[in-house]
């Protein structure tokens, strides 16, 4: 039985459509983790600071890869940490300002990290913004200048506006950066489009290579439902996309499953690790 590392991305995909991991869901991956010896870890856009309270009561030991790749988390902080260049990210905050646009920039200060927003803050962001800001692995600075010490420490730039807009600025900075940046449509809302952008070469796939180095893993699967899953499939053995997953990712997965409502990631995995067992 080869040693498969499994990876799952949370929104759309391990997580329900009220965005939490069922009891289903996390009473089945604990019995794969502790009793069958899987490897199990995600891959998200998200930060710890809604990580550490959508996987808790999961066992998971191994890091989770968190900021689209731009970090991996365990208990004991961020490891594995990755920044823009200076220059990249006075070029994106130049083009999103004259679209409009008031990206978060995700900064490290010491083993916190701190969000950066301008003070305009629209009704999305401020509810953004409120469903993140009890913890103690983030706080949000509202400022109107980003300073050059956090410009250099920036690991990750996230922003979400009307989607044909974040069409344009997507193009811009595409060919204006050497920024890794990703963009696509909210799964709840289909007029919103994300645009994500981190350094240089930095993605879930090149995460998920590490993480399958680490712990000597000799297949990987990969479960995701949105196009900024689509990197993790030039590192994966298999690829599995929940029936709710986007057009784009639904063409090119090597199996398609069960909804996000459905435990889809849990079953698969039962399923698969009896199919393993008797080979």
């Amino acid at each position: 039985m080869n040693k498969t590392l499994y990876i799952s991305d949370l929104d759309g995909t391990l997580l329900n459509s009220s965005s939490l991991v069922s009891e289903t869901s996390r009473h089945m991956l604990n019995h794969l983790i502790e009793e069958q010896g899987i490897l199990f870890s995600i891959a998200t856009a998200r930060t710890p600071a809604t990580v550490a309270r959508l996987m808790e009561g999961i066992a998971c030991k191994l890091p989770l890869i968190v900021m689209t790749g731009a970090a991996m988390w365990t208990p004991a902080g961020l490891t594995n940490t990755h920044f823009l260049k200076t220059k990249d990210v006075k070029t994106i905050l130049h083009l999103t300002s004259k679209a409009g646009i008031q990206p978060f920039f995700y900064t490290l200060n010491g083993t916190r990290i701190e969000a950066w927003h301008h003070p305009e803050v629209n009704d999305y962001d401020r509810d953004f913004m409120m469903q993140r800001c009890h913890t103690v692995h983030k706080r949000f600075i509202l400022s109107p200048e980003l300073d050059e010490q956090r410009m250099k420490l920036t690991m990750l730039v996230f922003a979400a506006a009307d989607y044909n807009l974040m069409g344009n600025v997507f193009q811009q900075v595409k060919t204006q950066t050497d920024c890794s940046i990703t963009y696509y449509r909210d799964i709840f809302n289909n007029n919103i489009g994300f645009l994500e952008a981190m350094g240089n070469g930095v993605s879930k796939a090149k995460a998920v290579a590490q993480l399958k180095e680490q712990c000597k893993a000799e297949r990987v699967v990969v479960f995701g439902d949105s196009p900024n899953d689509l990197s993790m499939r030039t590192v994966a053995d298999v690829f599995v996309a929940p029936e709710n997953a986007s057009p784009e990712v639904l063409r090119v997965a090597d199996e398609v499953t069960l909804t996000n409502n459905d435990d889809c990631v849990a079953h698969w995995i039962n399923n698969d690790v009896k199919r393993q067992s008797k080979r």
